[in-house]
Formats: C-alpha cells, structure tokens, sequence
C-alpha cells in the first residue's frame, strides 16, 4: 500500500506489525504536475523523509475507519480530507496542465492480473482492488492563502468532473474475468463502464486538468474514489458505498482572470440516505445509476481526466456557460455563450443526491430497445444474482 521504502525502514524499526495492512483499501501514491513527481506520505512511518515533502494529506491507515461511508456523509471533516490536517509543501502546476495522480492497492488481490494495466508494480505496492464505482475531482481555493495551514473542513468544494458508469463503452474482458475471481464479479453484466474499471485498466492512475485560466493561487484539490461494491444493508453498519478521499496542495501558475464559484461544504456533497447512498448495483445492474452530488461546474470543462468519456456529468441544465478554454474530451454542453457568473454559482452548488438531469452517466445507449432487451434477460439475471450477491465482500 505504501512504498518499499516503508517496509524497508519500518520493519529494521519494529515500528509496527504489518497485519493491519490487509485492512486498508490504498492511499494516493504520488502526484506527478508541470514535470515533478511529488510522493505521497508514509502514513505508517512519520520519519520516512518524504513525509517532510509531500504535497498530499496524510489519508486513514489501515485500522478502521479505511473509507467513509454514508453515516460520515455529514461531516465536514472526513468528508473533505479525511480529516487530515496540511500537508507540509505544495506542488506548482500551470492552468491548463495536468495533474497525474497515482493510487496504491493495500493488498495483493489484483497483482500482475490480466487488465489492471499495463504497469510493473515494485515490491509492496498494488493495484487498486475495487472496479465498481465512481471516480471525481473537486477543488477548493484555500482562502487563507496557505494550503499547508488551511482547515479543509471550511472548503467551499467545486466539481470538475465525475466519471459515474458509462453505458456506451464495456470494461474488458480481462478485468471482468479477474474481477469475477476476486470474488467480486463485475456489474453490469452487459455493457457499462465505471469510472473506477477505468481507473484500474489505466494501472490505478488518473489525470486532472487544471482548469484553463484559472487565477494564481492555492487550492486544495480533492480525489475521490466511491466503490459500489457493498450495498447499504439495514442491519451491517459496515456497508454501503465507500468513499475514498485523498487532498493534494496545489498552487496554481501562469493563471488568468477566472475565479471558483460558490461551493459546497464537503459534509453536503452527498446525502446520507439519498439515491447514491442505497444504490444497488446488483438489482440494478446500471439500469438507472444517476451521478450523485451537485452539477459539474461548466468552467471546468476542461477539467476532465484524459481518460473520461461522455459518462462524466455535466451542468448542462445551466444555460450559460464561463468563457474558459475548453480542451476536454468529456461531453460537456457548451451550446450557451453567455457568461454569467451568478449562473455559474448556482449550477456548481447544486447538492440533488442524483435527482438532477445532468447529472445522470446514462448515455444514449440506454434508448427503449436496450431497455427492451434488458428486459429479456431479467430472468436469467435473477436467478445469477442469487448464486453470485452472497459472495460480494466488503474487503
């Protein structure tokens, strides 16, 4: 889950005992922007020296909480950073640029397995193990001017993308199959891309654009991961989605005029009993997933990872759009030209837990004839299900 320098060093220590590791789910690896690599921290080794450079926000180890879930939803705190005070430096990176942010497994389960990405893994580090889910960025200026001192849980969050399930494109065959052996087979059963398959088939990595124009400044940027894998159960406080969130201290160059909008607390970005809270994806199987959250902000259209598609929301309900450059290749309604900011404002704050139009992932492909022969296969579904939703972990 962390680097092999971590094993290295903390095993000559007898700092601690390596068990606990199994229990957590991985941690942002490193941020690569304007050329630079900046590592992520130990989290288990305070005297590891990279822990003296790091950009990003110590995230939970491997005793519980690993994730938050629907009963953090309200919480400012975990629901930003995981709670996590600053970390001690920033990393520069230009409008317009990209960042790259790398992710680590905490187990061994997808190692050197067909589909997980074309990437050689050193020793102690793993692919990330869940392929269900949603993959988002949110970024919030630090208003104190210092990301290294600024209290998360005060951020004003702007989406600038989300990547839910995409019904136009399938995940490979190879990562379905490698996935069914986890167990922890893939939904839906026919076509249907989720973020988090793509971020997995990418070698656990995914990349940001920094929002054109953007004015010089501090700001926090928010990576999210949601696996959909454990469904809520009424009686298992240990279930339902679970919402991995890593905060990176970026400042911002070679800016231009634009500005955030308003936006929201992180402790309103989802609601605790909401759509997203309760999905099942294996009742559903991708049927009616709906992005949750507020809208994408329509300045961040070219904020969308390189590897998005037309699943990721948009704001496309408002009807203005900013004046930023826009280089993406998400779809993003850009048919307005008329910048407003107050319009802007209110898409980007937005908190329908997926009730809102444009945030809805499904794609054209979802048409009365897909949903038609969709149909036809319940029947067999069904009677799948039955045999494969016991096997479902929460590992």
């Amino acid at each position: 889950m962390v680097q092999t320098t971590f094993f290295t060093t903390a095993l000559s220590l007898g700092a601690l005992s390596l068990v606990p590791l199994v229990k957590a789910h991985g941690q942002i690896l490193g941020v690569s922007a304007n050329g630079v690599y900046n590592d992520g921290p130990n989290i288990y080794y305070s005297g590891d020296a990279k822990n003296a450079k790091t950009a990003v926000r110590t995230m939970y180890q491997a005793s519980a909480p690993s994730y938050n879930l629907p009963t953090d939803f309200t919480d400012d705190s975990k629901m930003a950073c995981e709670g996590a005070s600053g970390a001690p430096a920033t990393i520069q990176a230009s409008a317009g640029s990209s960042l790259q942010i790398d992710w680590v497994g905490a187990t061994s389960e997808l190692l050197n397995q067909p589909g997980t990405g074309d990437k050689t893994w050193p020793d102690g580090e793993y692919p990330w193990v869940h392929a269900m889910g949603t993959v988002a960025t949110y970024i919030a200026s630090c208003t104190n001017g210092d990301c290294t001192t600024f209290d998360a849980s005060e951020g004003s969050w702007v989406k600038l993308e989300m990547d839910g399930l995409d019904l136009s494109q399938s995940i490979s065959d190879d990562l379905r199959s490698t996935m069914a052996a986890k167990p922890e087979e893939y939904y839906p059963t026919g076509a249907g891309l989720w973020g988090m398959a793509k971020f997995v088939q990418d070698g656990s990595s995914w990349t940001v654009n920094v929002p054109s124009g953007l004015q010089n400044g501090q700001y926090l940027f928010r990576h999210e991961l949601m696996a959909v894998h454990n469904p809520l159960k009424s009686d298992d406080s240990t279930s339902g989605p679970q919402v991995y969130v890593g905060c990176i201290q970026v400042e911002v160059v070679d800016g231009g005029d634009v500005t955030l909008p308003e936006g929201t607390k992180a402790g309103s970005l989802y609601e605790p009993d909401g759509t997203f809270a309760n999905y099942n994806v294996y009742t559903d199987d991708g049927a009616n997933f709906v992005n949750p959250g507020p809208a994408v902000w329509d300045g961040a259209s070219s904020s969308s990872s390189s590897s998005s598609s037309s699943s990721s929301s948009s704001s496309s309900d408002s009807s203005t759009s900013t004046s930023v450059s826009v280089s993406s290749s998400s779809v993003v309604d850009s048919s307005s030209s008329t910048p407003t900011a107050s319009a802007t404002a209110v898409a980007s704050s937005s908190t329908s837990d997926g009730d809102d139009a444009s945030n809805s992932t499904t794609s054209a492909s979802t048409s009365t004839s897909s949903s038609t022969c969709r149909k036809r296969r319940n029947v067999k579904r069904m009677a799948k299900k039955r045999r494969h939703v016991s096997f479902h972990q929460t590992h």
